[in-house]
């Protein structure tokens, strides 16, 4: 949903499939089978180890949450946990039951209503290449060979972690800085690991009809640049996870322990230097974060800028990008650190860096033991039992890999034309209602009111899948056959560099606004500020949320909510900083976007008060645009629900609070704490609180729990 520049690297999305960080981008509840959501909470430095405790810190009694109790986190409800009065705990009292029924599965990080359609997700893209059917396109045959590539673990085996070994022995290999500078700016892509800096190509936030180059900063082992100043009992697990799978790596391809523990540490240390000047994820979840990120360089100042670094020749002569008049540099603060740190004295901690974090990157698709070792990574990381069979797990990776071949499959095979035309009806039903919503906002003037409603008249909408399908095709690219010598690495090296030169050709072509950044199988959905686009995925077509019998309670309830949602991010404190056009523009009278602010801050001292238990802060500053859009979404349903005879609220209410049953792992838990993303009871009783339709249905007066004064309510819209 945020509008983030896409940080990945070309590689590194395609080959960090396992470890890469789910970074929630949508509204919907995160899939339980990614790696963790970056932590953005504070962290001890992770240059060194940390001595043990003298005294160990007590561990938290999780049952201690306010308001309410921290019903997600596995273990906390259980049968003797007493049944709530719903006027006290409206969530807990419709889900007790299903909660203590609820078993996290096998590779899992958590379960509930939409999980359980995350997980038929999987077993329909599973399906799509355990099945006997053949593939009738090339794109289709790409993914059936690639997944064939991926499951021949005899193949995998015998090329082991040869490729790898070659990519490090090159790294090695650099013994100058003018070495290193070479490498980074002319090495092929697919022979390259983790670079200190990344290009990309997005549009422009200033002028989003034109793409724009843009310069990004690297990941860290940690993923949050404020764990290397405080460490987190998330982070902490992350980095002794990520340690030892790197430490297993290295021995594996011929260092000492001696060598893997120096490179480890020589990583770690490199990292808390550049990580001082890198946003926290706090700080990428906050408002201001356009205005952070939205750096316009001229190409003289971006030389000037880059130092000693070689970013620009890395951008025309290993990205394909051509000379442009104008660049983005997402964290220039970094690039100026960065530069400092590239000095002959830092060689051999730049090229540990890049070796550590490399071979981590490109596990998953060495042989079994290396793949094995990434997924008890990444498992240890989200505290799951068990792991995912290899079919689930293998057809997710190939879903990663060839996204969109992928996808056309699952919509061909499942989707139903007469859901997509349903929903795109509802979805303009919804839509008429905003524009009541934005006409009655007392606080808002005529002025600021005819854009807010020029933008609801532009939004684009993306339902299910897209209407053509040939600017998704992939014709360019052909992988050679198993029979004819091809292997999994072959595969992955060429989808690298067809990435990266498609990536370039984009860059040329004005900016597609109707072009899908998410695919159908994503489960999530999204609005994108820079398109002004509101995309519900097919993967919610099927099974909880959406199907053609539900009633019109439920339908509100499920699908109606994630569509609210995501319009009203329209208009929340980052969507509203953009214009019906995408551009980031003050489309605000200076009194309305005050008034606007005031509100917003009301609902983040508001979070501040709520703690998931004792002692844990709930990092408030970070909620604010998804819980304004959580509050509208409700209003928007009860708004369609006024107009229909006999509409049952009770049921409405109790469905909503179905939509977001669910439980996870503690470190899921911890994950949600530092996220945008409010935990899932409170996605139901803080926006429910706001509406007088629920308050007086059930009689819930002033002393109950799910009680808020009205001078106490913070529905922004």
């Amino acid at each position: 949903r945020k509008m983030k520049m896409k940080k990945d690297a070309i590689l590194k999305r395609i080959l960090a499939i396992v470890l890469a960080a789910s970074a929630a981008s949508g509204c919907a509840q995160s899939n339980g089978t990614a790696a963790p959501a970056e932590s953005a909470a504070p962290a001890t430095p992770a240059a060194e180890s940390q001595a043990p405790s003298e005294t160990p810190a007590a561990e938290p009694d999780y049952t201690t949450g306010t308001p309410w109790l921290c019903s997600f986190l596995d273990g906390n409800v259980t049968k003797d946990t007493p049944m709530p009065d719903l006027k006290d705990d409206f969530y807990l009292a419709c889900n007790k039951d299903a909660l203590v029924g609820i078993t996290i599965p096998d590779g899992y990080r958590s379960m509930g209503t939409q999980m359980e359609t995350a997980i038929q997700v999987d077993e329909d893209i599973k399906n799509l290449f355990t099945s006997s059917e053949k593939a009738e396109s090339h794109d289709g045959q790409l993914a059936l060979d690639l997944y064939s590539f991926l499951s021949d673990w005899d193949s995998r085996n015998k090329v082991g972690a040869a490729p790898l070994k070659k990519m490090t022995d090159a790294v090695e290999a650099i013994d100058s800085l003018d070495a290193l500078t070479a490498y980074l700016a002319e090495a092929p892509i697919e022979d390259r690991l983790s670079n200190p800096y990344s290009c990309h190509s997005y549009a422009d936030p200033d002028n989003s009809s034109v793409s724009i180059i843009t310069v990004v900063s690297p990941d860290l082992m940690l993923n949050d640049a404020a764990e290397y100043t405080e460490i987190t009992p998330l982070g902490q697990i992350t980095k002794d996870a990520k340690s030892t799978f790197a430490r297993r790596l290295l021995l594996k391809l011929g260092y000492t322990e001696e060598d893997a523990q120096r490179k480890i540490e020589n990583c770690l240390s490199f990292e808390t230097e550049l990580a001082s000047s890198m946003l926290t994820q706090t700080d990428m979840k906050s408002p201001s974060y356009i205005q952070m990120v939205n750096n316009h360089y001229t190409r003289e100042e971006l030389t000037k800028l880059q130092g000693s670094l070689p970013i620009l020749d890395t951008m025309e002569k290993v990205y394909g990008f051509p000379k442009a008049e104008t660049y983005l540099v997402m964290q220039p603060k970094n690039i100026e650190k960065l530069n400092s740190l590239y000095t002959e004295e830092n060689l051999d901690r730049i090229k540990d860096y890049m070796i550590v974090n490399g071979i981590q990157s490109y596990a998953s698709v060495l042989d079994r033991e290396c793949y094995d070792w990434a997924t008890e990574c990444t498992n240890e990381i989200n505290g799951t039992a068990g792991s995912l069979p290899d079919e689930i797990a293998l057809s997710q990776m190939v879903n990663g890999f060839l996204d969109w071949p992928v996808a056309r499959l699952y919509c061909e095979r499942y989707l139903d034309q007469k859901d997509k035309d349903r929903i795109r009806e509802f979805i303009e039903e919804v839509i008429a209602e905003y524009y009541g919503i934005i006409q009655e906002a007392d606080f808002l003037s005529e002025e600021t009111k005819t854009h807010a409603i020029e933008k609801l008249d532009t939004m684009n909408r993306q339902v299910l899948w897209p209407d053509d399908w040939t600017k998704y095709e992939y014709a360019a690219l052909d992988f050679t056959p198993a029979a004819e010598g091809g292997t999994l690495w072959d595969a992955i090296t060429a989808l690298s560099r067809y990435l990266t030169k498609k990536q370039a050709e984009k860059y040329s072509q004005p900016f597609d606004k109707d072009y899908w950044e998410m695919t159908p199988t994503t489960f999530n959905c999204a609005y994108s500020p820079t398109t002004n686009s509101i995309s519900i995925m097919g993967a919610f077509a099927r099974g909880t949320i959406y199907n053609p019998e539900m009633s019109d309670e439920d339908l509100y309830a499920k699908i109606g909510t994630v569509i609210g949602h995501e319009i009203s991010h329209a208009f929340d404190s980052m969507g509203a900083q953009f214009d019906k056009d995408g551009n980031v523009n003050q489309w605000w009278t200076d009194q309305d976007w005050n008034a606007f602010e005031e509100k917003n801050q009301k609902v983040i001292d508001h979070f501040a008060k709520i703690h998931p238990w004792e002692g844990q802060d709930y990092y408030p500053e970070s909620k604010g645009g998804e819980a304004v859009a959580d509050m509208a979404a409700v209003k928007c349903m009860l708004r369609l629900a006024a107009k229909k005879e006999n509409f049952d609220y009770d049921k409405y209410f109790r469905s909503l609070a179905d939509l977001w049953l669910a439980k996870g792992t503690l470190n899921m838990t911890y994950i949600y704490i530092t996220d945008e993303h409010p935990l899932p009871y409170l996605r139901v009783n803080c926006p429910l609180q706001q509406y007088d339709e629920f308050l007086d249905l059930y009689g819930i007066k002033e002393g109950d729990g799910m009680y808020l004064a009205p001078e106490d309510r913070i529905n922004v819209w």
